[in-house]
């Protein structure tokens, strides 16, 4: 009885505690990450805004590396919205 409340207890405390979702793999150059990823597929992110920016936009290449556009969106990094 008292194994299946501690069990319990266990589960209730790993399903309420949040999940912190780690930086999504990064590549140095825009090459590199072309060949991993599929083309089209590069984006550049920054993982204090949890934001990720395709090319073309204001902050391209400016904040912290190249990853997959999939890898940003699996840990839950959001695009930028504009520019």
């Amino acid at each position: 009885m008292l194994r299946n409340l501690i069990l319990a207890a266990g589960v209730a405390f790993a399903l309420l505690t949040p999940a912190y979702a780690a930086d999504p793999q990064t590549f140095k150059t825009e090459d590199s990450a072309t060949a991993f990823c599929k083309t089209g597929n590069v984006v550049w992110f920054n993982p204090a805004s949890k934001i990720y920016f395709p090319p073309g936009s204001q902050f391209y290449g400016k904040i912290n590396g190249f990853t997959c556009r999939t890898f940003a969106d699996k840990v839950r990094f959001r695009a930028n919205k504009g520019n």
